[in-house]
């Protein structure tokens, strides 16, 4: 299971990375606090992405497709993606993230054959760490929390995914010395720890 900023799409801040850059360029003026409040409605479906350009005073000058452009693959990641697939092993994304963006991504990228299951957090009303969202995901798979690899570049995520039993990777080029989960600094090392050195 693998989160989606940060491991499937290489800025994991996207929003101070991404969103928040865009709509300057558009000429937003909100601080970037109120920008963070628009975001965390629109990621829990509470306001739609056309609802977060108006709020930000950009409706009429951003879409969800010009956004979109600024998201890039993380290098490797649709030939681990195409390895686990050809293992049998089911791949699945949980993800706060915006609806309409996702599905945009997911097209464009061509995800969707490759990662047969997606949780996003405005599709639930829930984010992570919540653990009601990873619920949603088990009972989506059909599947106990021991049968899952949590990859994610959030350590607050996988220390929740922890408590129902998964197994937890920190997806991060950053070195952490008190951690609890297991780490991969780059797809390849990802790949040899989920699939073995013979991938």
């Amino acid at each position: 299971m693998l989160d989606a900023m940060g491991v499937i799409y290489r800025d994991g801040d996207d929003v101070r990375d991404l969103l928040v850059p865009y709509l300057r360029a558009k000429g937003c003026h909100l601080d970037e606090a109120g920008i963070q409040e628009l975001y965390l409605a629109c990621s829990l479906g509470q306001i739609s992405s056309q609802d977060l350009w108006r709020s930000a005073g950009v409706g009429r000058l951003a879409s969800d497709e010009e956004y979109c452009e600024g998201h890039q693959l993380n290098d490797q990641v649709t030939d681990l993606l195409r390895k686990l697939q050809a293992r049998g092993i089911h791949a699945a994304c949980l993800s706060n993230d915006v609806s309409e963006w996702s599905r945009l991504l997911r097209e464009r990228f061509g995800l969707e054959s490759l990662i047969p299951t997606w949780v996003i957090s405005a599709d639930v009303g829930i984010r992570k760490p919540t653990p009601e969202i990873y619920q949603v995901l088990l009972d989506k798979l059909d599947c106990a929390g021991s049968a899952v690899v949590l990859v994610d570049d959030d350590v607050r995520n996988l220390d929740a995914a922890a408590t129902l039993g998964m197994e937890t990777i920190l997806f991060t080029p950053v070195r952490f010395d008190e951690c609890d989960h297991a780490r991969a600094s780059s797809m390849e090392q990802l790949s040899v720890m989920l699939l073995g050195s013979a991938s």
